[in-house]
């Protein structure tokens, strides 16, 4: 490990797992850290996104119409 990397531990049930495994084929992430970091960096844009705005995030895939977006609230 370099200066730069924290090795961390975590316990994660079956369906977190799952779930990882899952993202690393959709993500094209060829290890679990690249899952997170994925994850992470998404997170911050819709934290920053939140910030701006009402606090809701909305995802809609490119072409995908209005009634199939998702609201997430990131607002406390």
């Amino acid at each position: 490990m370099t200066d730069r990397t924290k090795q961390l531990s975590f316990v994660a049930d079956e369906e977190t797992l799952a779930l990882i495994g899952a993202l690393k084929v959709d993500l094209k992430a060829p290890t679990t850290a690249a899952v997170f970091r994925k994850a992470l960096a998404l997170a911050k844009v819709a934290a920053e996104q939140a910030r701006q705005s009402d606090g809701i995030v909305t995802v809609r895939g490119k072409g995908q119409p209005a009634t199939e977006e998702i609201a997430v609230a990131l607002r406390a």
